[in-house]
């Protein structure tokens, strides 16, 4: 049991990272959830969370994502034990 309650706490601490990288010209913003037993901490949409965070006067040039599916075998295993992860890159106008 004890076990059981630092590992949960562990898995809550690690989770729900965001952040941004800006320069003056480029931006990178970052958003992820830690996946186990198809329960996601924080949960929600790791693009909306990596978007909200890029510059209002940006263009974004590049958005990369995890497999998040239930249709592929390495989405299914990223969801029994994984990590989703968004990145959106861009130019600041």
């Amino acid at each position: 049991m004890k076990n059981l309650l630092v590992i949960s706490a562990l898995v809550i601490g690690l989770s729900g990272c965001s952040g941004i990288r800006q320069t003056d010209e480029t931006f990178g913003s970052h958003a992820e959830n830690v996946n186990v037993l198809f329960m996601q901490f924080p949960g929600g949409d790791t693009q909306e969370r990596a978007m909200a965070l890029a510059p209002e006067n940006s263009e974004i040039v590049t958005i990369k994502s995890t497999v998040s599916d239930t249709s592929s075998v390495v989405g299914v295993l990223n969801r029994i034990i994984g990590v989703d992860q968004t990145k959106v890159a861009g130019i600041i106008k």
